[in-house]
């Protein structure tokens, strides 16, 4: 993987940096005019600090990747949402009507971006190893932080490929072996990659503050989201019910009580985001949604883009929320355009589907500027917890109370009835409605396709919208890209 293996070089600079300085000394001294000498740098806490900060920022699925990642990858070959218009279109086609290749630019980018952070993160692991004057506890802070880092950006690449390589750096390597490592490391087995995962995850929960001490830095209750999730998708109900039980046990979340509010910049002081990406109105930092989002003609502010690609929800799920259903209220149904004609989404003028409805959830920032919005990117919360938490009960037990307690609580934020056991009396119906319940809650977040994979019904669902998926299309294919790098990268069967 050359390009894997030059993305962790760079994240090793430093290293090579204090080595060549420290081999030059003997021939050429140099005044120091900064506030730290460069041999001192990378073994001084805010040196380490600074390779995290960066580590941080290649692990963020923000502008256009998450416009890629979440929308393009995650939501647009479900049945919740897709895209048409622009230059957009044709990218983001293959995803909608399941014919992607296998040498997609797009999959391939998502996959150079974790293992660059991957890279970043190994990094800060074996600078973490040379600190001196540190105790144990912040050195397990800082391991856990990194360890987070890599572990949330192995479990992306295995939402979209299943087990990939798990690359370590040892201390001391050279640029000629680092090359040779990214070329040359296969595939981990699932139980490999599983065990190293979890490892990473569980350190970092052990070591990680409750608090978040900054948006966007990682705190143990980020660890056990991911694991969480990880177990979840799995089917490992025991630990995925444990481990949102855990979360719970913390005291430290809770659901916000305004759902419309929730994802606006208005909203982001709350206790349900448990990991999310800090976003501001500006190019490189920005949440971009809107602009795909706004239907043509939609009145906005002067300083707002509305972009010819448009994001589209189907009218279909639109139609699975109740009437008084809060949730229901972030999208736009119909409009006064900016001529005075009345422009109606949900239905054409025959009365078919117009699958043309729009998810205004991450409400325009009015700040934003041309496409950038700084609302925060929400990848974890509390939610979710409540939700894994019920889908696990009832498939270790079957329709249970707690099952319906916890979905009652995101219910009633929603503002809609309860249910009762005796509405859902099965395994089976109980499972179908919590599957619709999570698309109702988390749609726009990039979760629908996992959900629908977990479900066994992602398959069948893209056939019933007329598209030829076939049942090895739940795992995207390596990137020819990469396989052309790496010999020994095994292919995805199907592809």
């Amino acid at each position: 993987m050359k390009i894997l293996s030059k993305s962790i070089k760079i994240g090793l600079i430093a290293l090579t940096l204090m080595s060549g300085l420290s081999s030059c000394t003997d021939f050429l001294e140099e005044a120091v005019y900064t506030e730290y000498d460069p041999n001192e740098f990378l073994k001084d806490k805010s040196g380490v600090d600074a390779l995290l900060t960066g580590a941080y920022s290649r692990s963020r699925i923000i502008s256009y990747d998450h416009r890629n990642y979440t929308y393009l990858l995650n939501e647009f070959c479900t049945d919740v949402s897709f895209e048409t218009g622009g230059g957009l279109e044709a990218v983001a086609a293959p995803f909608i009507q399941f014919t992607w290749p296998v040498n997609n630019g797009i999959l391939n980018g998502q996959w150079n971006k974790m293992y660059s952070a991957i890279a970043s993160a190994n990094t800060v692991l074996i600078v973490a190893a040379q600190l001196d004057g540190l105790s144990e506890s912040e050195l397990n802070a800082i391991r856990g932080e990194a360890r987070f880092i890599r572990a949330s950006s192995y479990y992306y690449l295995y939402n979209l490929f299943g087990p990939t390589p798990i690359i370590e750096i040892p201390e001391g390597a050279t640029p000629d072996e680092i090359e040779s490592i990214g070329q040359e490391t296969p595939r981990a087995s699932k139980e490999e990659f599983f065990n190293y995962v979890i490892g990473d995850l569980e350190f970092a929960a052990e070591n990680l503050p409750t608090e978040e001490t900054l948006i966007g830095r990682a705190t143990k209750g980020a660890a056990l989201g991911y694991l969480m999730k990880l177990y979840l998708n799995d089917k490992n109900w025991e630990m995925a019910s444990a481990t949102a039980q855990k979360i719970m046990d913390l005291g430290h979340y809770s659901l916000y009580e305004d759902y419309s509010a929730l994802f606006s910049v208005n909203g982001e002081q709350n206790n349900e985001f448990i990991f999310r990406a800090p976003c501001l109105p500006q190019a490189g930092y920005q949440n971009n949604y809107m602009a795909h989002a706004f239907p043509p003609g939609y009145p906005i502010l002067d300083t707002w883009a509305n972009y010819g690609a448009q994001f589209r929800t189907y009218t279909a799920f639109y139609e699975t929320f109740e009437e008084n259903d809060k949730r229901r209220e972030l999208f736009v149904t119909d409009y006064i355009d900016l001529t005075g004609k009345e422009i109606k989404l949900i239905y054409k003028e025959d009365g078919s589907p117009a699958d043309n409805v729009r998810s205004f959830k991450y409400w325009p920032d009015p700040n934003g500027i041309g496409e950038n919005h700084g609302n925060d990117i929400v990848y974890i919360r509390y939610a979710d917890v409540l939700l894994t938490k019920a889908e696990a009960l009832n498939e270790i037990n079957g329709p249970n109370s707690e099952s319906i307690e916890l979905l009652n609580q995101v219910r009633s934020r929603a503002g809609i009835d309860e249910v009762t056991l005796t509405d859902y009396p099965t395994k089976e119906s109980l499972r179908d409605f919590i599957l619709e319940e999570r698309g109702r809650e988390f749609y726009t977040e990039g979760l629908r396709r996992e959900d629908l994979i977990r479900h066994g019904k992602f398959i069948s669902s893209a056939q019933s919208r007329g598209h030829n998926a076939m049942d090895y299309q739940v795992l995207y294919p390596i990137p020819l890209q990469q396989l052309d790098t790496n010999p020994n990268l095994a292919q995805n069967p199907g592809y």
